[in-house]
């Protein structure tokens, strides 16, 4: 694994965390055997993780029920890192998993097309700022000396996970490959019923309408907030110097970007994505558009 900084390294076109991640555990990846009722959750960094992970576990319990686990970082496990690693062969059915890698480091077996995979995009500008503001209280990250410096990072894919811009890409190039619902995060904000009732028609989960208003009410931002499973707090003192639950808005990033670094998004965004047929929301008062 090369180094990238004091925190991160790279291994095969992705940038991990150096601690809780080997070389051999993502290689066993490649072998790992997928069920049939699994369920991921797959996102770039900011894009909604935490909040699609408190809807999809929602929705699998008032479903069927589901072991208890402390936490929703123990119930959805990251698939990619090895702390708190279990046999997760022995995990009940619906096994269910988040993940941020890209699609050549998945395992295989999610081709067989009958495990599923809820994949969350947000417009890159709001996750740039979410994500500078992160790296501000994350202890295993390095912390950002100016928006400016954190942009050009970003842009250069030389954070976590790598390129947002390769990210998009590469699961939207495969996704033919997989049995995966895409959706946004300005959706979610936007109408969270509609989404919910959406991915309970993937996931072939059959909720009554009272049922439904209990993931909405499990899943707003205040909901989540309060829930000592979802929010975050959990992780160690000495890891995080801040709340993980920061505003779940969109368009905050007209508060942090300036004109001239908007336009400089812009024209890469652009150059690197203006192929793909992909709208993005960038501010709440905007009309809803298809995707």
């Amino acid at each position: 694994m090369e180094p990238i900084d004091n925190y991160l390294c790279r291994y095969k076109n992705h940038i991990f965390l150096k601690s809780g991640v080997t070389a051999e555990y993502i290689d066993s990846l490649q072998t790992f055997k997928i069920l049939d009722s699994d369920i991921f959750v797959v996102t770039y960094p900011k894009s909604g993780t935490i909040w699609s992970q408190q809807i999809i576990i929602s929705i699998c319990d008032l479903a069927g029920g589901l072991n208890e686990y402390s936490n929703n970082w123990e119930q959805m496990p990251w698939l990619e890192y090895t702390e708190g690693h279990e046999d997760y062969s022995l995990r009940p059915s619906p096994r269910l998993f988040t993940s941020h890698l890209i699609p050549a480091l998945m395992p295989p077996g999610l081709k067989d097309k009958k495990a599923k995979i809820v994949y969350v995009m947000r417009n890159p500008k709001d996750i740039v700022t979410s994500f500078y503001h992160f790296c501000q209280i994350a202890v295993d990250l390095e912390t950002p000396t100016s928006l400016d410096t954190f942009l050009k990072q970003y842009l250069d894919g030389n954070v976590i996970t790598g390129s947002w811009f390769d990210h998009i890409r590469q699961w939207h190039a495969t996704k033919d490959e997989y049995n995966i619902l895409f959706l946004t995060y300005e959706e979610m904000v936007l109408d969270l019923r509609a989404v919910i009732s959406k991915i309970c028609t993937f996931l072939e989960k059959n909720l009554s309408a009272a049922a439904i208003d209990q993931v909405i009410e499990k899943s707003t931002f205040e909901g989540m907030k309060n829930d000592s499973k979802a929010n975050y707090t959990f992780v160690p003192g000495d890891r995080l110097k801040g709340s993980f639950m920061r505003k779940g808005k969109i368009g905050d990033w007209k508060n942090t970007f300036t004109v001239a670094q908007s336009e400089r998004f812009d024209r890469i965004l652009q150059e690197r994505l203006g192929d793909l047929p992909l709208k993005f929301i960038w501010d709440s008062a905007e009309v809803p558009q298809q995707h």
